[in-house]
């Protein structure tokens, strides 16, 4: 009864754990995919405006605030990621 209790909960542990690998291979593609936005919408925000209808000045505000938006969903995230990083590397050397 123990053994197949122990059996069933590293099951679920592995399992588990191929769930949270998954899900960070898929973050850290999309944070690839973010910063190439980004860089996409600065070159875009550099450019010079030549009108002065207030449409064009909401829509470059929005474009800035989308920007700093998705910064801080990329920098929270890779943060975060990195902080998991090094608290588990000190772990793996002593092993």
């Amino acid at each position: 009864m123990l053994l197949a209790l122990a059996a069933f909960l590293a099951r679920t542990l592995y399992n588990t754990g191929v769930i949270v690998l998954r899900v960070q291979d898929t973050l850290e593609e999309s944070l690839e995919t973010i910063d190439d936005r980004v860089e996409s919408i600065e070159k875009i925000l550099e450019i010079p405006l030549f009108s002065d209808s207030p449409e064009i000045k909401r829509l470059r505000k929005d474009m800035l605030d989308c920007r700093e938006a998705i910064l801080d969903v990329a920098y929270s995230l890779s943060n975060s990621m990195t902080e998991q990083e090094t608290t588990l590397d000190p772990e793996m050397e002593n092993q």
